[in-house]
């Protein structure tokens, strides 16, 4: 599904990822944590094309997508949640979904003239606000939303994008507890509803060691660790890296 390899990220003279190289399978939930500032922010950007790579290569279903711009890997099939959630708040549940149900069927211009086309965009938003819990607010403004509502959103958005590749940024920030473990169950579902490969940045080692396949450690920009969370929350080298040694 995705291949990285010798990846480097610079921004001046300052080396954010260092020939990090990994691979996501089809299907996989995998979890990237690690020390504020050690690039696991950065290293999502580059898989999406939010930042331009230094050196290294990115191949996405075995297409090289290194040098596309942001657009063209988010219609190939990489979707992309931030840290902020980016939704339009000044814009209604159902809007915000229209938008990207417009985009991923390439919809024309005049759709919403076309019964046809209107009957089957309303059937793809009510199913993915029913899937995360939303359809009651479907015609409320989403700046009224609390911030794990709106992460549902987010989630409703990225399933709607139609790709298979997700990669979702801090899920829990702002986030209660309660809303937490509706979080977990959505991105579960999101994943095996249609096969998706889902690579998760998070800081919360709890709700991530209970949600995914895979862990990897960065330290510095460098992939310092890698196992199942089982194996990674029992190695030292993991405490010696929050707690020192």
């Amino acid at each position: 599904m995705l291949t990285v390899e010798k990846l480097f990220v610079k921004f001046g003279k300052s080396v954010i990822l260092d020939d990090v190289s990994l691979e996501i399978k089809k299907g996989e939930m995998v979890g990237i944590i690690g020390p504020n500032g050690c690039g696991k922010t950065t290293f999502l950007n580059a898989v999406s094309g939010f930042v331009p790579t230094t050196s290294g290569s990115i191949l996405y279903n075995d297409e090289d997508v290194t040098k596309w711009p942001a657009f063209k890997r988010a219609k190939s099939g990489i979707g992309r949640s931030f840290q902020s959630a980016g939704v339009f708040r000044e814009m209604t549940l159902e809007e915000n979904l229209t938008i990207a149900v417009e985009h991923t069927h390439h919809y024309p211009w005049w759709w919403k003239f076309s019964p046809q086309y209107k009957s089957v965009a309303d059937e793809l938003i009510d199913e993915a606000l029913e899937s995360v819990g939303l359809h009651a607010h479907k015609h409320s403004l989403a700046g009224v939303l609390s911030g794990g509502q709106l992460r549902l959103l987010e989630l409703a958005r990225l399933k709607l994008s139609g790709g298979d590749l997700m990669l979702i940024d801090e899920p829990t920030a702002g986030v209660s507890p309660a809303m937490r473990k509706i979080l977990g169950e959505t991105i579960q579902k999101l994943a095996k509803e249609g096969d998706r490969s889902i690579v998760i940045v998070e800081h919360d080692m709890k709700f991530l060691f209970n949600l995914v396949d895979r862990v990897i450690v960065f330290v510095e920009g460098k992939k310092y660790l890698e196992g199942k969370p089982e194996d990674v929350q029992k190695d030292k080298r993991l405490q010696e890296v929050y707690f020192g040694s």
